[in-house]
């Protein structure tokens, strides 16, 4: 380079320097901007929700999943000193192994209930209570109500095979072929359902992991973000939804496998066939509040209107299957009072009326897993509703708390 052109090089470079503008920092938005933006963003949320509804089952089972698993992570972390990475394998590898061996020993003494259930000799008893209680137009009487079961007797005899002249029924090989090769054509769709089952539980637990993974990450995020000021607020939030969410789900939990484990004791001392089953049935369905365990109820009694009980055979099966319907509501009753205030404390504290519209409404948008989970985001909602109102009328939020213990960790 020549020297006679590098003292300009330099001043040129200097000068460009010395005026390049320096921006100060935009404006603050006015309120009708923030409301219009406000607005429009719940308008795309909304939208967004549609667009994704199909896959939103997954992603709230997945942090469900990610949420219950969470403790053991936690565990390993602060008491075994174990890395992150590290504590999330393994945690989901005991819960894999665990539901694995569970799942298998679950479904043998399933099947081995519905064994002892005997189905076939449950329509020949059904069957033969029927043509006992009818009347020769094929009526029966029943609470004061007439009722016609004389298609209902035919069905019986007509789906699966013929009587076998003596008040049964026995299977017809033919008409079992006819149903096995109706069954077979249809493998391919039961693959394919298989299949996707399949995929989705895959999806849901790398989900759930990727969750875990993040959880700390999320949480100083989400405390970082808290608006000057509202510090209290915001933790105290955050302290309000966890308390919910791990009360109810937890505490549901735990109150359905001792309902479900005192039903089928209870039932399995009276004699009812295939005990264990029931209280499985139990187990799953009571985790739905208040029409859960009314359901569950449902198989148990009808296996004892029909079967009656193998320790008391001389019992009539009417009288035994109010004896079962009397097991239920005691049941019922002490779970309501009794093991949920217990084991759930003051978690959700909700009325009866809203849990009921929960409920429904719950189930009206997510199915199943809509009911499980109406409840704890009705308490949610409820606690941000109290805070919102709170604000308005100028009230304390957290009358007489503050989040001084709080643990600043998922």
């Amino acid at each position: 380079m020549d020297d006679a052109t590098q003292p300009e090089t330099d001043e040129g470079a200097a000068e460009a320097v010395a005026v390049t503008p320096t921006y100060p920092p935009s404006p603050p938005w006015g309120e009708n901007a923030k409301l219009l933006v406000v607005g429009m963003m719940f308008v795309l949320v909304i939208f967004g929700v549609y667009l994704v509804r199909n896959v939103l089952a997954i992603a709230a089972f997945a942090g469900l999943i990610a949420f219950l698993i969470a403790p053991l992570i936690r565990i390993a972390v602060r008491r075994l000193r174990m890395p992150r990475g590290i504590a999330l394998l393994l945690a989901y590898f005991v819960v894999f192994s665990g539901t694995l061996m569970f799942g298998t020993l679950l479904a043998q003494s399933i099947i081995a209930s519905i064994a002892e259930l005997d189905p076939i000799g449950l329509l020949n008893d059904a069957r033969a209570w029927l043509v006992a209680e009818a009347d020769q137009d094929g009526r029966i009487l029943l609470f004061g109500l007439t009722i016609d079961v004389s298609a209902f007797v035919s069905s019986l005899d007509t789906s699966i095979g013929a009587g076998d002249g003596q008040g049964g029924i026995v299977i017809d090989g033919e008409r079992l072929l006819e149903y096995l090769g109706t069954g077979l054509s249809g493998f391919r769709t039961v693959a394919g359902v298989v299949a996707a089952v399949v995929t989705s539980a895959i999806v849901t637990t790398l989900i759930a992991m990727y969750l875990n993974a993040d959880s700390k990450r999320l949480h100083v995020g989400a405390i970082a973000h808290i608006p000057p000021g509202y510090e209290r607020d915001g933790l105290m939030m955050m302290i309000k939804q966890k308390r919910v969410w791990r009360g109810y789900l937890y505490g549901q939990l735990i109150n359905s496998v001792i309902t479900g484990m005192f039903v089928f004791v209870v039932l399995w001392l009276v004699g009812l066939p295939g005990a264990f089953l029931m209280g499985t049935i139990m187990v799953v369905l009571n985790m739905i509040p208040t029409f859960g365990p009314i359901l569950a109820a449902i198989p148990g009694v009808l296996a004892a209107l029909i079967s009656g009980s193998t320790r008391w055979p001389e019992l009539e099966n009417f009288w035994f299957a109010l004896i079962v319907v009397g097991i239920y509501l005691v049941v019922v009753q002490a779970q309501a009072n009794i093991i949920a205030p217990k084991v759930m404390g003051t978690a959700v504290q909700l009325r009866p009326a809203m849990i009921l519209v929960g409920l429904m409404v719950g189930f009206q948008i997510g199915g199943l897993l809509g009911s499980l989970l109406a409840v704890p985001v009705i308490a949610s909602l409820r606690d941000v509703v109290v805070y919102l109102w709170r604000k308005l009328i100028d009230a304390d939020p957290w009358p007489g708390e503050d989040p001084i213990a709080v643990n600043r960790e998922p």
